[in-house]
């Protein structure tokens, strides 16, 4: 259970990496926002989480995760259509014979 916490973690980690957070007096912390309360903000950074009073801090930017690749879709035909049928439109089928 306990790899499987660390495979979570690290998961969470890289896929919200370089937030950061900009403190009042200059300073521009990058790590990952890992929550908070109304007067603190946690900020894992490497392998430590920092936790800043919310009046010592000027902005806090998320940077969106990168997007990742899908599988194409490969669409199917309807249950028991086979060749032209599968390929016919219904808006062609107008109740001729």
């Amino acid at each position: 259970m306990r790899f499987g916490t660390a495979i979570l973690a690290l998961a969470c980690a890289t896929a919200c990496l370089a937030d950061s957070l900009t403190l009042r007096d200059g300073q521009v912390v990058q790590g990952t926002y890992i929550g908070g309360t109304a007067r603190t903000i946690k900020l894992q950074v490497d392998d430590t989480v920092k936790t800043y009073d919310v009046t010592d801090v000027a902005t806090l930017q998320f940077t969106p995760p990168a997007p990742t690749a899908s599988a194409p879709v490969r669409l199917q035909p309807q249950a028991g259509a086979t060749g032209a049928a599968a390929r016919k439109d219904p808006a062609d089928s107008r109740g001729r014979i």
